[in-house]
């Protein structure tokens, strides 16, 4: 394969992973793109792979260094999924309580709800989590 067919694919792929739900993207976070500090316009809206994990940007803002998720965190959201588990909120309402059985990611560690309707963190109600290796 040609350099230019990698590219022309390339952007095929990052084209249609851009219409993925958050949590079919987050099992692909490699098929995002990423900055290239060249000064473009990043609309809002648009996620992105960012050290391993996708951002989507808040607002417009310009492809520089200083626009970037660790120089700018306010100009970029976290997706509620890693790796197709949701990320636990520090706050969980009855209507995102996570079900017994769901896992989901506390920092660096996946967790699974030992109990229904689990609207505790990892930190506040131990019991009801268990770590998965």
């Amino acid at each position: 394969m040609t350099r230019n067919e990698a590219l022309r694919l390339r952007a095929i792929v990052e084209q249609a992973a851009a219409s993925l739900p958050d949590k079919e993207a987050s099992e692909g976070a490699a098929l995002f793109p990423r900055l290239t500090h060249g000064g473009s316009l990043v609309s809002a809206g648009t996620r992105i792979c960012w050290n391993g994990t996708i951002k989507r940007a808040a607002v417009d803002l310009w492809d520089t260094d200083a626009n970037n998720p660790d120089n700018a965190p306010t100009l970029w959201e976290d997706i509620a999924y890693r790796q197709g588990y949701r990320i636990i909120p520090a706050t969980i309402t009855a209507g995102t309580a996570f079900a017994q059985g769901e896992c989901g990611w506390w920092g660096d560690v996946l967790y699974r709800s030992t109990i229904a309707s689990n609207v505790w963190t990892p930190d506040a109600y131990p019991a009801g989590w268990e770590a998965v290796q």
